[in-house]
């Protein structure tokens, strides 16, 4: 009989194999209108845009309508036309935030005093009120940092100064403030055990008040694992679940195999979040230097899939992400390089970008019948979409199947898709043996257009 074998999927990997074993990369999930799981669309690829340095990226925002990025130890200015120009020293070489109070760049470090940029010159902190902060926001025309205890509020006239009577302390509990960041006309100090929403009163030194009932009991030890868009704060927990909050609620959005996965990464600390709006797509990708991996969610679907750089499943390149000058941009964390992100590019810079996906196991209870049969496979046809490509040769799809929930892998069975300009494609392989359950993984590395639709198989019921 002619039945569709679940192909779409997230990445799902258990500590037990047979409980889970799916994987899914450099693919994110879309969604039907009825937001159903529909395809597996390719994560865009990476052009040059620009080199701004040849350090380590730690930070990039807009400023006055251009693009600033601090590399190393300098930070940067890059037009319209992709030229760079160096704006001036910013110490050390962790991450940075960058923020616009419409006047001024901000800028913190998280060990020294923060900087501020007019337009012309570059200038560093000395008041002994100004926190060595990780963190700046703005709001209600105020620059806003983080410190151990609290929240501080530069004076209205200048963002290098803070009176220490406009200091909101967060004391719910005796935790350490780890970030602050505005968020629909609320202030957020994220804890390592708290999160606590503050408002705008207008009076009082400082004008703002903690919304006591909006007190979340749950924190960050990863700082720069927040990030927003117009809808959502996302984070990652200090309990190393993944969460997204909307008003005073947050709302785990991981699921048991990622939060498996989580655990055993030594560090998550370093962890760095980025929302990304993108063709009506929005994501939140969050990566890990230390464990060397990439997760990206899909809002669209509520699925997550792995990024990779090259073929090993390292991290992924992107650092940071903006959307100016009609581009989507964003660093690589290596280096200087600032790229445009497309759907009309198919290699990291001209590096291959492995895509790869590992089904979910195949048995007759799937498929309708009594669990522990014996199934017999005469064909198996993978239907998608290509026909864009960087190459004028035929691309190749590599097909691999596994009867032992992924531990040993068959043969690689190699097909030709075609060449530039052949679109909805489908590509059969014949000749599988029996098997009681069986999974299959597709690699790709051809710099093609990749659009999985479904997988169709003629596969038989035996009695045993």
């Amino acid at each position: 009989m002619r039945v569709n074998i679940p192909l779409i999927g997230p990445t799902y990997t258990n500590r037990s194999v047979q409980v889970g074993n799916q994987h899914t990369q450099n693919f994110y999930i879309e969604a039907n209108q009825q937001g159903e799981a529909a395809a597996l669309m390719p994560f865009p690829g990476l052009s040059l845009f620009a080199t701004a340095g040849s350090s380590q990226a730690r930070g990039m925002a807009i400023y006055n309508d251009s693009l600033y990025t601090v590399n190393g130890n300098l930070l940067y200015k890059i037009a319209l036309n992709g030229t760079v120009s160096t704006v001036g020293t910013i110490a050390g070489g962790g991450n940075v935030v960058m923020v616009s109070d419409g006047t001024n760049l901000i800028i913190t470090t998280g060990f020294s005093k923060p900087y501020k940029y007019d337009g012309t010159t570059l200038t560093q902190g000395t008041d002994a009120d100004l926190p060595n902060a990780s963190t700046v926001t703005h709001m209600n025309q105020r620059v806003i940092y983080d410190q151990a205890d609290g929240i501080a509020f530069a004076d209205l006239d200048d963002p290098l100064t803070v009176n220490s009577a406009n200091v909101l302390l967060t004391n719910t509990r005796a935790d350490s403030l780890q970030a602050v960041i505005s968020f629909k006309q609320q202030i957020f100090a994220f804890g390592t055990d708290t999160i606590e929403p503050s408002y705008f009163t207008g009076t009082g030194t400082p004008p703002y008040a903690r919304v006591n009932n909006g007190v979340q009991e749950i924190g960050t030890s990863s700082p720069y694992s927040i990030a927003t868009n117009k809808d959502f704060i996302y984070f990652l927990g200090t309990d190393r679940r993944v969460y997204r909050m909307q008003g005073f609620n947050s709302q785990p959005i991981d699921n048991p195999a990622i939060g498996q996965a989580l655990q055993e990464y030594s560090d998550v600390s370093d962890a760095y979040g980025r929302c990304m709006s993108f063709d009506g797509q929005n994501w939140y990708l969050l990566s890990f230097p230390t464990a060397n991996r990439t997760w990206l969610f899909n809002e669209g679907s509520g699925l997550w899939t792995s990024l990779a750089y090259g073929t090993d499943d390292s991290q992924h390149l992107i650092h940071d992400y903006v959307y100016i000058y009609d581009k989507h941009l964003v660093t690589d964390r290596r280096n200087g390089n600032i790229y445009e992100l497309g759907f009309d590019s198919f290699t990291d810079n001209g590096d291959v970008i492995q895509r790869q996906r590992v089904t979910q196991n195949i048995d007759s209870r799937i498929l309708g019948g009594e669990p522990g049969k014996m199934l017999y496979m005469n064909r198996l046809e993978l239907e998608f979409e290509t026909g864009v490509s960087e190459v004028t040769s035929e691309a190749t799809i590599i097909m691999q199947y596994s009867d032992d929930d992924g531990r040993s892998w068959s043969q690689e069975q190699w097909a030709s898709i075609g060449t530039q300009g052949d679109y909805t494609k489908r590509v059969q392989w014949f000749g599988f043996e029996r098997f009681y359950k069986r999974k299959f993984r597709f690699t790709m590395t051809d710099p093609v257009k990749w659009v999985f639709i479904r997988l169709i198989a003629d596969v038989e019921v035996g009695l045993d």
